[in-house]
């Protein structure tokens, strides 16, 4: 049997056209031909091309029932739209389950300071947690950058601030390495909050044409009755997308914009959304922006 599990509207900001022949903040009405149910799924569900090494591997133990969890100050991973693995698609989502707080610390160096620093150490002389903290800023990159002053910098938090002799009792104002002599500069930047998200993963479809059918379903509505005007506007977004052109905004536009106002969107937000649309006997994925108020023009 196929699951008909109900799908949560995102409350995503949606990305809208912006080009074209008018002025972009008079609204814009774009109409794309879906011509399956796994075609509707293709385009809502959440890419995972092209994400990190560390998200995808989240996101593989979420889906294998691991329970992986990660710390941070804001979740690793965070979005409502589902994504596909092995041909099934799943709703990835976390919880927080322990927060602390530690100290951020910023660290600044200076690559050719005007006099040799008082103190200096030597890089490979540094424990561990000075290593890690000072990251790729020692040794310089080929290209950093030369400035009057401090040239660079990062921020850190470190697990063991007694184990930082730049950090927890500062002794050193220069670091010597490969020759040369960095001035070190290591502040207190405020406590943050650090939070352990634990994630999971709940299976929404069993393929694409399953999420298809789910979000046709629950979304889909019939664009008709609409006047001439109206026609012309949709004509023009389907050959690749309306704006209106320069002058007033029409009114067959908002009056085809409050037909969409008046419907549930998957994404939507008080500027616009998307839509579900079958129009002539088409399904359209439909990014509209609404036209301004007519008063506040």
């Amino acid at each position: 049997m196929r699951r008909r599990t109900f799908l949560a509207t995102a409350a995503t900001a949606v990305a809208l056209p912006l080009a074209g022949c008018g002025h972009p903040y008079d609204g814009s009405l774009s109409m794309s031909e879906l011509t399956s149910d796994s075609a509707i799924a293709e385009r809502y569900a959440g890419e995972t091309e092209g994400l990190p090494p560390e998200r995808t591997a989240l996101i593989d133990a979420a889906i294998a029932g691991e329970k992986p969890t990660r710390e941070g100050r804001y979740p690793p991973y965070e979005r409502d739209r589902p994504v596909e693995h092995e041909g099934a698609y799943y709703r990835i989502a976390h919880e927080v389950v322990d927060s602390r707080t530690e100290t951020r610390y910023t660290i600044d160096i200076d690559y050719d300071p005007a006099t040799t620093p008082s103190s200096v150490i030597a890089y490979e002389d540094l424990p561990d947690a000075d290593k890690t903290a000072l990251g790729e800023l020692i040794p310089p990159m080929a290209d950093h950058p030369d400035n009057d002053g401090f040239d660079v910098g990062r921020t850190h938090r470190y697990d063991d601030v007694s184990e930082s002799v730049l950090a927890s009792d500062p002794a050193y104002e220069g670091i010597s390495h490969d020759g040369a002599t960095y001035r070190v500069r290591v502040a207190d930047g405020g406590e943050v909050t650090i939070e352990t998200y634990e994630y999971s993963a709940e299976r929404v479809a069993e393929s694409a044409t399953d999420l298809g059918a789910q979000l046709r379903e629950q979304y889909l509505f019939t664009l008709s009755g609409l006047s001439e005007a109206e026609r012309e506007i949709v004509a023009e977004a389907i050959d690749g997308s309306y704006f209106p052109d320069g002058g007033e905004v029409p009114d067959a536009f908002r009056s085809l914009a409050d037909r969409f106002r008046d419907r549930a969107g998957i994404d939507t937000t008080e500027h616009g959304g998307t839509w579900l649309a079958r129009y002539e006997g088409t399904v359209y994925w439909t990014d509209l922006q609404y036209p301004p108020e007519a008063d506040s023009q």
